[in-house]
């Protein structure tokens, strides 16, 4: 069973490929020859994390329609699993220090939404010293870790509730894609901008591709959770469709947020080569069924899931519209732990 549970959305348009420029990886020795304003304890944390083998591994990725893009940051439009305009978000699962803040900071330099000069900036920036290392705010997967277009080094994690957290900005990474972190472990460092001491780290939270206002989870002064449980509606998103680049420039009426300048994806979908499956990774069928076998099973009243690896209660929920106390209430369930790879399971 994961340890966290999360969600979030948001914005963002322009579209065009990642850069492939070389990418300078920090080691552990790197770090502690030149640590700047990181302790110890920081750079004791920078460790050589495993790296996934198995498609059923990769965090959420039946919701994300088992499609693990490593090249860019939103690629396709996927619907949010909204019940009546609003979407329950469990942020911690249990008390094993599961959220951790992404680095330590002076100030919000910049915030979510609409600036004074027209674009919309899809995120939060803080302002660090240089140097500074930044860490992954939950458990998860890095999905993407490379130059992307004006995000400069970028890392892009998926938890394991469907959330992302993106991390722009950094002088240097110190994870690969593929590769997984804990809360609060190393996953890159800022760099020393000419002429100061100070930098600006961009971050930002997003669900199914979409990104979200992080000041509706996290409160920056702070530095923790807002609170366990969040209820997130359609308004707290504003959703650009994934569209082509000729449907953009014939647009004449322009939304009341126009498009930040930061690059999201190429106008055409991915090639198969840019969406990477591991070698030998097919995703892992259960043996009691899949989805063909559970839409026969399914009547108009009730509807049943066959569990899959890797899949808890809520993802399953997430995925039904429903919440785990009712699947827990229709299967007789003692607790949310108790269910298996291969049961069959009534959400409805």
């Amino acid at each position: 069973m994961n340890r966290i549970i999360l969600a979030i959305f948001a914005v963002v348009p322009v579209l065009m490929f990642a850069q492939n420029a070389d990418i300078t990886i920090l080691t552990q020795n790197e770090a502690l020859a030149n640590p700047g304003a990181c302790g110890a304890a920081d750079i004791d944390q920078i460790a050589p994390y495993p790296f996934f083998e198995e498609t059923y591994q990769i965090p959420a990725f039946s919701l994300y329609d088992e499609y693990w893009d490593t090249s860019h940051l939103r690629s396709r439009a996927i619907n949010i699993p909204f019940s009546n305009d609003r979407l329950m978000l469990m942020l911690v699962q249990d008390a094993n220090n599961p959220f951790a803040m992404p680095c330590r900071f002076e100030n919000v330099k910049t915030k979510y939404g609409p600036t004074k000069k027209g674009d919309f900036h899809p995120g939060i920036d803080l302002q660090t010293e240089s140097q500074t290392l930044v860490k992954s705010c939950f458990d998860g997967l890095v999905r993407v870790a490379n130059s992307y277009g004006s995000y400069g080094n970028m890392v892009v994690v998926r938890h394991y509730n469907g959330l992302e957290t993106v991390y722009a900005h950094l002088g240097k990474l110190c994870v690969k894609t593929g590769q997984f972190v804990n809360a609060g472990q190393v996953i890159g460092q800022m760099g020393t901008p000419a002429g100061s001491a100070l930098c600006n780290l961009h971050f930002e939270t997003r669900l199914l591709n979409e990104p979200f206002d992080p000041e509706l989870i996290i409160d920056f002064e702070e530095e923790d959770i807002l609170q366990n449980n969040i209820a997130l509606m359609s308004r707290d998103f504003n959703i650009v469709p994934v569209d082509s680049v000729k449907a953009r420039k014939t647009q004449t009426q322009p939304s009341t947020a126009k498009p930040s300048a930061k690059p999201e994806v190429d106008a055409k979908q991915p090639t198969a080569a840019e969406v990477q499956k591991p070698a030998e990774a097919a995703p892992a069928k259960p043996a009691a069924g899949n989805a063909e076998t559970n839409a026969q099973q399914n009547t108009e009243d009730t509807v049943y899931h066959t569990v899959k690896p890797g899949e808890n209660l809520y993802r399953i929920s997430l995925k039904y519209n429903t919440t785990v106390e009712k699947i827990l209430q229709l299967n007789n369930l003692p607790n949310a732990d108790r269910i298996v790879e291969g049961q069959r399971l009534r959400v409805r």
